[in-house]
């Protein structure tokens, strides 16, 4: 029995062994940490399980040629199809033209409108009511009207989004000159400043914030706006694709303008964090 005990307390002390003296060292996940770094690590695990989800999409049994669900290489046979005839890019630019033409009009338009609104009080008093009757109006019951009045091309489009994007910023607008604190316009008036000085160092300033809290959040509701006209009524753009196909009942191809459609908004959506991060340096 001694000698048993004596042995059993070699093995505990060995340090080749767990026990008390044992130093296991740093396990599998920690030395492949060391040899990837964390980037890389993540990017790798995401592809892995994008791989594992895809592949079991293709090959389990009973998925492949499914008519509703499609599969992978189908989709991605109608991509490659899409950019060899040039389809895939004239629907993005298609889309992308209206999201951004009726942004920029409807930014300028809702700012320009909430200025003179702001500072012109009898204006704001008497017009103000109708103009947020007019907002509270979901926008998507004008859509018949502007195509009875534009058709199904750019023009309808883009007008509902140049007029989304326009309230958005008017509203924005006029609710920072509200805010602003009325005693320190009048005590800058009575040391002797101009309008045009008010202007540039008191208003301005402090609409700022408002605005550009406005054009991040409207970036989002034009892109939405555009892809719904073009879900209702439209002869081109990533919408147009994905109505188009769905009403062929063609699985691949309304999985492959539903994938376009996700990439774009994931590529919009970092373009305005790196914007965001740019101005808040």
């Amino acid at each position: 029995m001694p000698d048993a005990q004596q042995a059993a307390a070699g093995i505990l002390s060995d340090p080749g062994h767990d026990g008390p003296g044992y130093d296991p060292g740093p396990g599998v996940m920690t030395r492949l940490g060391r040899l990837v770094p964390g980037g890389a690590a993540r990017a790798l695990g995401r592809l892995g399980l994008l791989a594992a989800a895809l592949a079991a999409w293709q090959y389990l049994p009973g998925s492949e040629g499914r008519f509703w669900i499609s599969d992978p290489i189908s989709i991605g046979s109608v991509l490659l199809g899409w950019i060899a005839d040039g389809t895939l890019l004239r629907n993005i630019l298609a889309t992308l033209e209206v999201m951004t033409a009726g942004y920029a009009v409807g930014c300028v338009c809702g700012i320009g409108l909430g200025l003179l609104f702001g500072l012109v009080r009898p204006l704001d008093t008497v017009l103000s009511p109708f103009v947020f009757a007019a907002y509270s109006l979901p926008k998507i019951a004008l859509i018949p009207l502007l195509i009875i009045l534009y058709g199904i091309g750019f023009e309808s489009k883009f007008v509902l989004v140049t007029l989304v994007v326009s309230f958005m910023l008017f509203s924005s607008t006029v609710d920072g000159i509200r805010n602003i604190d009325r005693d320190l316009v009048q005590a800058l008036r009575l040391m002797g400043a101009t309008q045009d000085e008010i202007l540039r160092k008191v208003l301005l300033p402090a609409i700022r914030p408002w605005i550009f809290t406005s054009m991040r959040i409207a970036v989002n509701t034009a892109f939405s706006n555009t892809l719904l006209a073009e879900l209702l009524a439209a002869n081109s753009g990533i919408g147009f694709l994905i109505i188009t196909y769905s009403n062929q009942y063609d699985a691949a191809g309304t999985y492959a303008a539903v994938l376009v459609l996700v990439a774009v908004s994931v590529v919009l959506t970092e373009l305005l964090s790196q914007v965001e991060r740019y101005m808040s340096v």
